[in-house]
């Protein structure tokens, strides 16, 4: 073979590589745009205090809607809620109290498990794939929780822990809402938002 012959070759080589990234890139930037982020938007809020605004905890009703993007796998999504208002210290019906202040409530998946059936039933579209999909809302209730050691949903008043993770929050105040999906790379902060309960 002569020197001609090799460089035909070569450019040859060179010019398929080039194709085959430039091909490669096309893909990439294909599958970024088929896996767009979740969008998540606030529906509907009832919200109010369990004897100040005599509402009962599974009265105080929070509704978000999947309105677009990748579905999210049940068991990678967290919720927290961020506010003021109130729990059970103890457990109800063998003595406890009303307690009121500055609430933390979080969701540790959006699985049915370690919550109260009432979380079933009320997302029943959502759980029977597995994914909470465009389309689909997602209804949580201040009595989710199955009893005060289920670890699926916490709830602090002021920090303490100790409540039976059940939750009424004060009407006319605010609150943060955030929504986290955990996956290899970590936890993200998939939507956050303030608003008036």
């Amino acid at each position: 073979m002569n020197l001609s012959s090799y460089l035909l070759i070569l450019i040859t080589v060179i010019m398929c590589g080039s194709i085959a990234l430039s091909t490669g890139s096309l893909l990439t930037s294909a599958d970024v745009s088929f896996s767009a982020p979740a969008k998540i938007e606030v529906v509907q809020i009832t919200a109010g205090d369990r004897y100040n605004d005599s509402l009962r905890f599974q009265d105080n009703i929070i509704i978000l809607k999947h309105a677009g993007g990748s579905p999210l796998p049940l068991e990678s999504v967290s919720v927290q809620i961020a506010g003021s208002g109130n729990s059970y210290k103890g457990t109800p019906g063998s003595g406890g109290r009303i307690v009121y202040g500055g609430i933390d409530i979080h969701y540790e998946n959006l699985m049915p498990d370690q919550k109260d059936a009432c979380f079933g039933k009320n997302n029943a579209e959502m759980i029977k794939d597995g994914f909470w999909s465009s389309g689909e809302i997602l209804i949580l209730t201040g009595n989710d929780s199955k009893n005060a050691s289920a670890p699926g949903i916490s709830v602090s008043v002021d920090g303490d822990y100790g409540t039976s993770n059940n939750y009424g929050l004060s009407a006319g105040t605010k609150a943060e809402i955030s929504v986290y999906q955990t996956n290899t790379n970590g936890k993200r902060l998939i939507f956050k938002k303030t608003v008036i309960l």
